[in-house]
Parts: C-alpha cells; structure tokens; sequence
C-alpha cells in the first residue's frame, strides 16, 4: 500500500486521493517495465515521482531513473537497481536489505535511518548524501564515493568500505567495529568519538582526519598514510593497535601514557 489515509474529510482527504492515484499510477507504470517507465519520465519531465512506502522487493530495476523521487519507506529489499540514477531521491527509512546497488547513483540523496544491511554498494555515487543513523552493517561499498556525505551515527559494522572516498565526512560517533577500510581515503574525515575496534586501515589516507576520543582498540593502521602523533594523541584508546615501528618510536617518546598495551 502506499502512504496511509488521514483522519479528516475535506480538502484534506482531497489532497490525500488526488495524492494516491498519483502514486498508484507510478508504481502501476514502474511494475511495467523500465521501457514504460523511462517513456512515462520523458513524456513528463517535470514529475515529482512518489512511491512512498511502495512494495518494489526483488525488482529487476537496472538502470532506472528515479532521480528526485520520494522512496520513503519503500522496501526495495533484494531488487537490482544497479547502474541506477536516484540523485536527490528521498530514501528516509527505506528498506534497501541486500539490495545490488553498484554503480548506482546517489548524489545528495536522503538515506536517513536506511536499512541497508548487506547491500551492495560497490562503486556507487553517495557523495553530498544524508546517511544519518543508516545500517550499513556488512555492506559493500568497495570503491564508492561518500566523499562530503553526512554519516553522522551510521553503523558500518563489518562493512567492506576498501578503497572508498570518505574525504571530508562526517563519520562522528559511527560504528565501524571490524569495517575493512584498507587504502580508503578518510583525508579530513571527522571520526570523532567513532569505534574502530579491530578495523583494518591498512594503507589508508588519513591527512587531517580528526580522532577526538575515537576508539582503536586492536585495530590495524599499518601502512597507513599522513599519520601523526598528534592525531593518535586525540584517540580514546590505542590498546592494541597495530603502528608502524616510526610513529611508535614518536609516540614512546612524545606520549608515552598512549602507547598501545
């Protein structure tokens, strides 16, 4: 069903079915096929796309173009959307469970409170995006793009993110227990109060990136690049961290209480 009825009669309740039937017509158009679907968008240019709460789980939507479209709430669980242009699209609490994202497109989308457990993201465009409290919990996003994105209270547990570009995002108070971020540029990240319990940033390019209270605990930062002291100095903890033999001598010499144990 998509969206619900409100409580009053009126112009409400007017707005409300001119509402549905236009939402009922897109998803009627969109179950059509991509060919329907890519005519129905050309011949109406202009068209807010709403699918609000639509049911779209398992679709074969490669390629489709949902650019500006309101997905809150949709359940796009297990559907191929890869190659798929959704920049600017609202996607609140959508239910994107192991869905194929690759290649897709998600510049200055709203993915707030998402739940994208296991989903493929590799090489997906999700820079200047929302990502605030979304579950990214063993996605892949293998060289995407979160480069300026807000992922303010994301959880990453698990989630491969090698290679991705994370340059100037917000990745305060995120979970990335376990996340492989081997050879991800984080260059003027903010991790503040971030977990990295047992995360792998081997080779990573950490330029400027901000630590304040972050954890580290048994997480691997060999290898990795424009590490300072200073930085780690910021860190809640370093108990266990993997250093190269360099930045251990400094720290052993420059802050000797933050030593990994």
């Amino acid at each position: 069903m998509v969206g619900s009825p409100p409580n009053s009669t009126g112009p409400q309740n007017f707005w409300y079915k001119t509402y549905l039937m236009a939402s009922q017509q897109h998803l009627s158009v969109l179950q059509q096929g991509l060919e329907a679907w890519h005519a129905f968008r050309k011949a109406n240019p202009a068209l807010r796309v709403d699918l609000t709460s639509a049911n779209l789980s398992g679709l074969n939507l490669a390629g489709v173009d949902l650019t500006g479209a309101n997905l809150m709430d949709v359940n796009l669980s297990k559907a191929n959307l890869s190659g798929a242009n959704l920049a600017g699209a609202n996607l609140a609490e959508a239910n994107l469970v192991e869905t194929n994202l690759t290649l897709a497109n998600f510049r200055q989308a709203n993915l707030s409170e998402a739940d994208m457990v296991k989903a493929n993201l590799s090489q997906a465009d999700l820079s200047h995006a929302s990502l605030l409290k979304a579950d990214l919990s063993r996605a892949d996003l293998t060289e995407a793009n979160l480069s300026h994105a807000n992922l303010h209270l994301v959880n990453f547990q698990g989630a491969n993110l090698n290679r991705a570009d994370l340059q100037h995002t917000k990745l305060r108070e995120v979970n990335l227990e376990e996340a492989n971020l081997e050879e991800a540029n984080l260059r003027k990240a903010d991790l503040a109060h971030s977990s990295l319990i047992k995360a792998n940033l081997t080779g990573a390019n950490l330029e400027e990136a901000s630590f304040i209270q972050a954890n580290f605990q048994e997480a691997n930062l060999l290898s990795a690049r424009h590490l300072t002291v200073i930085q780690l100095s910021k860190a809640k903890t370093l108990k266990q961290a993997q250093l190269d033999s360099p930045l251990l001598e400094q720290l052993s010499a420059q802050y000797p209480t933050r030593m990994p144990g």
